[in-house]
């Protein structure tokens, strides 16, 4: 008798930095792909934080700026490499990095918000 295995769901944090200039429309698209590529395997989207157009700290394809997108998400860890792989086609996405998260519960807590005393 054969006993499937549960797989296992990861915390992850993926940065993307897309060209300025896309249209809303293509961007949203993009968007679209990603959660799709998640949730193929009963993975989740936890968060999605657009940060907009930002300076690059250098020319990346003679482009000076980059449309941020941060997501915070569980996977399974096989689905990661195909995400990387996929991600890495298109031709719309300047950079972008996944890494694991081994606690979730510390996700902004090293960050040093500046306190304003009135």
């Amino acid at each position: 008798m054969l006993v499937k295995k549960e797989k296992k769901l990861k915390d992850y944090e993926m940065m993307v930095a897309l060209k300025p200039l896309l249209p809303d429309d293509l961007r949203k698209e993009l968007h679209k792909e990603f959660v799709d590529m998640v949730e193929k395997d009963k993975g989740e989207i936890l968060d999605v934080d657009v940060w907009g157009k930002r300076y690059l700290a250098y020319e990346i394809d003679g482009h000076n700026e980059g449309y941020y997108m941060i997501y915070d998400f569980k996977a399974i860890p096989e689905n990661v490499a195909e995400m990387r792989r996929q991600l890495e086609l298109k031709q719309e996405i300047l950079r972008f990095m996944i890494i694991e998260i081994e606690d979730v519960s510390t996700i902004g807590k090293s960050i040093k918000k500046k306190e304003l005393n009135i």
